[in-house]
């Protein structure tokens, strides 16, 4: 499991700081990938804040962890969590809402050719 967070984290590290450089790119719908959202400038940077921020997730589960402690977390611990989960839901819900919605501009629909005879 250790290894599973520390690869996730380093994967949020990188690509949160590549998206705070603001690079333009198209982001497929999962149902629809003639579709998507278009992220350039703020909404891939706010994107990249939010990636940040669940890495910052990881480094309070690790730090924790680290220290051997036992039982429930306080109160003031639980709450900072909480607290970067919503920063982390509301950065990643504004790049989303920011972004572009339209089509693909990559799509193309699929060759039907080697089904006829």
């Amino acid at each position: 499991m250790r290894t599973f967070i520390a690869f996730t984290m380093t994967l949020c590290l990188l690509g949160g700081a590549w998206l705070l450089q603001g690079p333009a790119f198209f982001w497929p719908d999962r149902l629809d990938p003639s579709q998507g959202v278009f992220l350039s400038g703020l909404s891939a940077q706010l994107l990249g804040a939010g990636l940040l921020a669940i890495a910052g997730l990881g480094t309070m589960v690790i730090a924790r962890a680290a220290r051997g402690v036992r039982g429930a977390p306080t109160r003031g611990w639980q709450l900072r969590y909480f607290l970067l989960i919503l920063l982390t839901l509301g950065l990643v819900s504004a790049a989303f809402s920011l972004g572009e919605r339209g089509p693909n501009p990559d799509w193309r629909t699929p060759d039907n050719s080697a089904s006829t005879s």
